[in-house]
């Protein structure tokens, strides 16, 4: 989707990446908040893909291909299934409140000068633009 996003495909306008924020969370904290959720195992929209639950989560190291996740390429000649697995994904019904958010990563300095300038807690404002196509 960010890849998407950036490079203006599927009728998208580009966006530059100086202008997208990750707003980062985790797990703990939508159990915390009490929210309720679904993750899958790959991309959502992919009926390969399954959807678990909460009562789930206690699996979530062998129901994820975190080797793919983390990995930094995408495409496998080898595994052609490897990018909808890549694509896992962890859905919150509903808004998710300001308190859920433990950290921002932006694309450059600029940009995390602006997230701050906004009143985030310039701590929880990081560079990563690695993260970034």
């Amino acid at each position: 989707m960010l890849y998407v996003i950036q490079n203006g495909f599927n009728m998208v306008a580009p966006t530059p990446a100086e202008n997208i924020v990750y707003c980062v969370s985790s797990v703990q904290k939508m159990i915390d908040l009490g929210l309720d959720f679904v993750f899958t195992d790959g991309h959502a929209i992919d009926g390969f893909s399954s959807q678990h639950t909460a009562a789930d989560l206690w699996n979530i190291e062998t129901l994820l291909d975190m080797r793919a996740i983390y990995d930094r390429y995408w495409n496998d000649e080898n595994d052609l299934d490897k990018k909808r697995r890549k694509e896992a994904e962890f859905l919150v019904v509903g808004d998710i409140a300001s308190s859920a958010i433990l950290g921002y990563l932006t694309y450059n300095e600029n940009a995390r000068d602006r997230v701050v300038n906004f009143g985030a807690d310039a701590d929880a404002v990081h560079v990563r633009s690695r993260f970034y196509f």
